[in-house]
């Protein structure tokens, strides 16, 4: 079997390559049972944020994953198929799991040390155990997976400062406009919107409106907030010329705002209007920011402050991957150890075989009310005998080596030497 990943990432897709392959739950939940039917795969994870979209596998060597994926995105279009194969990169091994530790340990993020990608490692492992493509291998992954992102974070100053994109964006807006001053409109009403909701207000921000498809929703969130109100989604060209800064963070497959519906909401408007389009797919068109008047940024644009916050903590970052290496090395002995657990499986089960055959051998000599201790005695001998030979090979690790093929041989041959003279008359 083999650990593998397929990614994309915003370190070399941007937000125009990467919203091509994003998917709802209920599509990742039928791509995961496909796999599920497929006997080459044994486990599997996808973990899908507005940073990344990644498919860990726990395959047979000889499966062809990147032709499967591509089969499994095929109904998703064209377009889809051809993002994911022109820019996916593949990863096996323990870069594998490393990437993942260092996933949760907010070290692969756009804002280093940032805590929310660990709860989304952690629905993506949900999403996996509901779809039964979490079993042995991956149950140990990810539960070592969350203890070093924990790890991590008590250890070092990782997460001090600005801790997700929201908290960027709103960073963004109050080095452009004066919040306290001002009037913010959020499209949307999930965990990213209200986490932007509350870092506004605590910024000053002095009037907030929540828009959401749901509306029910909406004034849900709105009511956290003293100064907050909810409207519905069809009501925000009519809020725009009031307000200053718009943030966007749905879960929408289309934009939601157009150049011609901002266009005529913002008809004889005299101030500025800051737009920042934090959704993947975009919320917002990007013809938007040809308006005279607005400025509109996208997740990508966001690179410049996330980039500063990333130096104020790059100090820290050594102290993280040393113990990520430390989580690594531990998981790779035990992952390692698993090729090897047949040969040992083997080598043990041919010794007791050895010693209860002699046991009953030599059973007569010492009187049948003996005999239970006579066998016991035998194991007990042969478990210290192939004590010292079990640990060599386990130090190893993974393939066995020439001299623990070597050692394995002699122990096999010592015991088969054994239970040929035991076949003689003594």
């Amino acid at each position: 079997m083999k650990l593998v990943l397929y990614n994309l990432t915003y370190h070399d897709c941007p937000v125009a390559v990467r919203e091509k392959v994003t998917f709802t739950p209920e599509q990742r939940h039928a791509m995961l049972r496909a796999m599920h039917q497929r006997e080459e795969i044994g486990e599997a994870l996808f973990l899908q944020t507005c940073n990344r979209a990644e498919m860990y596998l726990y395959a047979r060597k000889d499966f062809d994953c990147r032709a499967f994926l591509g089969e499994l995105l095929a109904p998703f279009g064209a377009e889809a198929v051809e993002t994911w194969s022109r820019h996916s990169k593949e990863t096996g091994g323990m870069d594998v799991v490393r990437h993942l530790f260092e996933v949760a340990a907010g070290l692969d993020s756009q804002m280093v040390g940032e805590n929310q990608i660990l709860a989304q490692v952690k629905a993506a492992y949900t999403e996996s155990l509901n779809a039964r493509m979490s079993r042995l291998v991956f149950h140990r992954l990810l539960h070592n997976t969350f203890r070093v992102g924990k790890a991590v974070r008590t250890r070092t100053d990782i997460n001090c400062g600005a801790v997700s994109i929201g908290l960027a964006a709103v960073e963004l807006a109050r080095a452009k406009v004066n919040l306290p001053k001002a009037a913010a409109l959020i499209i949307g009403a999930g965990e990213n919107a209200e986490l932007v909701a509350r870092y506004l207000v605590k910024a000053g921000l002095s009037s907030l409106i929540v828009a959401n498809r749901d509306i029910q929703k909406a004034q849900a969130m709105a009511r956290r907030f003293d100064v907050a109100q909810a409207v519905g989604l069809v009501e925000i060209v009519t809020q725009l010329p009031e307000v200053d800064v718009l943030i966007a963070s749905t879960a929408a497959t289309d934009p939601i705002l157009t150049r011609d519906s901002v266009e005529w909401a913002l008809a004889g408007r005299q101030r500025p209007l800051l737009v920042i389009d934090i959704a993947v797919p975009r919320d917002v068109d990007p013809a938007v920011g040809e308006l005279e008047g607005v400025t509109l940024y996208n997740i990508d644009d966001l690179d410049e402050q996330i980039t500063a916050n990333r130096q104020k903590r790059s100090s820290e970052i050594p102290k993280a991957r040393a113990i990520v290496e430390e989580f690594v090395a531990a998981f790779a002995q035990w992952y390692e150890s698993l090729d090897l657990v047949p040969l040992i499986s083997k080598l043990t089960q041919t010794g007791l075989e050895l010693a209860r055959s002699e046991a009953r051998r030599y059973r007569k000599d010492f009187g049948d009310e003996n005999s239970e201790k006579l066998q016991a005695f035998a194991e007990s001998l042969v478990r210290k005998v192939l004590h010292g030979p079990i640990s060599f090979i386990k130090n190893g690790g993974g393939e066995p080596t020439a001299e623990q093929l070597q050692a394995i041989d002699l122990v096999n041959k010592m015991f088969l030497s054994y239970g040929e003279k035991g076949n003689e008359e003594p």
